[in-house]
């Protein structure tokens, strides 16, 4: 089968990183846009990455593109121009995530009520009858971009974020999302070699994306994939397949490699939990620990995500742990490389320590910065 064309949905400043995956799933990047990529691939590639893609958010299979400059125009190229009863059954609910930016419409929720009209007045005219709508874990999940008055339907291939892996049972405020995680993992280059050690882990998802990595456990391994059956042209054969080969991979590590500490118990436990759902998540060392009571001297990777400050009380407070989280660093873990995911550019100078590097990451609304420091 010829290659298709889909299109990535990415975090913002992952765009390149989340290209430069794609290509190695033998994907072809068309375009690249901010928190976005049109990529061509053949639908072996396609199963790989939506399976074992750690990077990526959704992957949107588009249906129809075409330029508009008003909501009636919407309905009636919509209500023509697919064939819905086509791409999914009375028998199954189906809803609608829509981003307007740039047009002439400014209301995401209303263009996506005139999609849904179009849908159900495309079934009631073939069929009598309308499908049930719900945003609510549909049966099919379609996707309404409007920018600069183009708008471009899709279909939610996964109906779902690719970042819920599926291991998150517990978990504290303000939990590091998975897809950032594992980015922060690809930065590093770390490749399970030498130890890792979380010393500020909350509820382990730098752990788990970790542990993931070391054992090469698909980032889909725990995801429901019950919706990719409703594809156009879905080959279930060649998808369990390549499950089963991926599946395949995985591999015990050696206790210890990996570790984590906290100074809260609870999150400690949250994180132990986590890590249980996934293939040998008990060979990852857990402990409830302050950082200034680490008497001994870690050699390997230190990466952590240290508060930014909203749940501190001064900013203070922040320079404070900033500073007793460098002088740590100094005292306790010469030889070791440092990834520290700095709320902001201002923090790293408080670590007292020189960054080899820093790069940009969105941490949801925040631009925060991933500080590379190396202890000699």
């Amino acid at each position: 089968m010829e290659d298709k064309r889909y299109f990535a949905v990415v975090s913002g400043s992952l765009e390149k990183h989340a290209a430069a995956e794609l290509e190695r799933f033998d994907a072809r990047i068309l375009q690249e846009i901010p928190r976005g990529l049109s990529f061509s691939c053949s639908q072996e590639s396609l199963y790989r990455i939506l399976y074992e893609a750690r990077l990526i958010q959704r992957v949107l299979m588009p249906i129809l593109h075409f330029p508009c400059h008003s909501i009636k125009y919407l309905h009636q190229q919509a209500l023509k121009n697919i064939d819905w009863p086509a791409l999914f059954s009375l028998r199954q609910s189906f809803g609608i995530d829509c981003n307007v930016s740039n047009s002439f419409t400014r209301h995401s929720l209303y263009a996506g009520q005139v999609l849904k009209d179009a849908i159900c007045d495309s079934f009631r005219e073939r069929c009598g009858e309308r499908p049930s709508f719900t945003n609510k874990e549909p049966d099919i999940l379609f996707n309404l971009h409007i920018h600069e008055n183009k708008v471009t339907i899709a279909l939610d291939i996964l109906g779902q974020s690719m970042h819920k892996r599926g291991y998150r049972k517990a978990s504290v405020e303000a939990p590091l999302q998975e897809t950032l995680a594992a980015a922060m993992l690809y930065l590093t280059g770390w490749s399970a070699e030498e130890p890792l050690w979380d010393p500020m882990c909350g509820s382990g998802t730098i752990l788990a994306e970790a542990l993931m990595l070391a054992c090469r456990i698909p980032a889909g391994y725990l995801r429901d994939h019950r919706r990719l059956q409703l594809m156009p042209e879905h080959d279930e054969a060649l998808w369990q397949r390549l499950v089963s080969q991926a599946n395949g991979q995985i591999r015990d590590i050696p206790k210890g490699l990996i570790k984590g500490s906290d100074i809260n118990a609870q999150a400690v436990e949250a994180a132990r939990e986590n890590l249980s759902c996934l293939p040998h998540g008990s060979r990852v060392e857990l402990r409830a620990q302050r950082i200034e009571s680490y008497a001994d001297n870690f050699s390997g990777t230190v990466i952590c995500n240290p508060p930014y400050g909203v749940r501190l009380n001064s900013p203070d407070d922040v320079a404070n742990l900033y500073h007793a989280l460098g002088d740590f660093l100094k005292q306790h873990c010469k030889g070791s490389t440092a990834y520290i995911l700095c709320g902001s550019k201002e923090l790293i100078p408080a670590l007292r320590l020189r960054a080899h590097w820093a790069k940009s990451l969105k941490n949801g609304d925040l631009d925060t910065k991933l500080a590379k420091i190396v202890i000699r």
